[in-house]
């Protein structure tokens, strides 16, 4: 009997109270859960900037300085060397051609637009560069948190990308705008749909970034209709949750 006694009145004084602490003890690892991925974001975010900086300061200037001893030694070939003048001028453009190349995968890396000019401009060139026709609609005013930016960037360039590759689209639709505190980003093509991010297209890791910035992506494709990708980020969190403008 008292056994019994004893075990009620421990059950009694768990059960609102051993309620309350476990929903706040959940709330707790859910907080922990979003700071630990935003700093995941952020240290790849930081270490893909510092890759593109050794690419530029190390790398692509090594090939430059090759390139002009190149052309000082093509330029002072004698007369009647025709054959080792023609096999220099094909290593020139072969070293400008891995210059080229090193350029865009630095820019892929983290493009010096958005980071001089901001999120409309980097959307511009996207926009140019695409493969498939971008009707662009941007509304935005100033700039935002970097990680914010970035995030907004990697969807668009992702999108285009698989526009282009998978879905067989004419035309995307981009449409961009600050309202209620959020980044709105839509993305509509007219391609033949049926992606899915558990697919591994990408668009996993483009969910995993933005929610872990507070964010939302919704991805709606169904087959033969198109693809269309919702994004809401929010442009009013902590500066501790986001990495520091350089």
């Amino acid at each position: 009997m008292n056994k019994s006694r004893l075990i009620s009145r421990q059950v009694t004084v768990r059960g609102p109270t051993g309620l309350l602490s476990t929903a706040l003890t959940n709330a707790d690892s859910r907080n922990e859960l979003a700071a630990s991925r935003a700093r995941i974001v952020v240290a790849a975010d930081e270490a893909r900037r510092r890759f593109e900086r050794d690419l530029h300061d190390g790398a692509q200037q090594r090939i430059v300085l090759l390139a002009l001893e190149l052309q000082n030694a093509e330029a002072m070939t004698p007369e009647g060397h025709e054959e080792l003048r023609e096999q220099l001028s094909r290593i020139g453009k072969g070293l400008a051609g891995a210059l080229e190349d090193l350029r865009e995968l630095s820019r892929g890396l983290h493009p010096a637009i958005l980071s001089e000019g901001g999120l409309e401009p980097a959307l511009q060139v996207l926009a140019r560069r695409s493969a498939v026709p971008v009707e662009l609609e941007v509304d935005i005013d100033g700039r935002f948190e970097e990680g914010i930016e970035v995030a907004a960037y990697y969807v668009v360039s992702e999108a285009l990308a698989n526009a282009a590759k998978h879905a067989d689209a004419s035309v995307v639709e981009l449409d961009v705008r600050a309202r209620n505190g959020d980044l709105d980003l839509v993305i509509r093509d007219n391609g033949i749909g049926g992606a899915d991010p558990a697919r591994g297209s990408g668009l996993m890791g483009l969910t995993d970034r933005v929610e872990a910035l507070g964010g939302t992506m919704t991805v709606v494709s169904p087959v033969a209709v198109g693809t269309s990708i919702h994004v809401e980020l929010p442009v009013g969190l902590p500066a501790s949750r986001l990495p520091s403008r350089r």
